[in-house]
């Protein structure tokens, strides 16, 4: 986490160095992985990262249902 101190630094990260795998880290594969991770409170977001509708479109089909895509909607992954 030390490449991300400046971050903590000017209050966009948080200071545990544990956050980047709370509140979700799944292990795929190969040694790859993913993270999810919320906002930081009162930060505001865009839905989805911004990523273009084509993307936000086939997540609940990539994650096998909406419960899950949605879930996706105030989260960095």
């Amino acid at each position: 986490l030390m490449t991300h101190r400046s971050a903590v630094e000017l209050g966009l990260a948080p200071p545990d160095p544990k956050f980047a795998s709370e509140p979700a880290h799944i292990g795929l594969s190969n040694g790859d992985g993913l993270g999810v991770l919320g906002g930081p409170p009162g930060q505001p977001m865009p839905p989805f990262m911004n990523y273009p509708p084509e993307i936000v479109d086939g997540l609940a089909a990539a994650y096998g249902d909406q419960d899950r895509a949605d879930m996706l909607q105030r989260s960095a992954f």
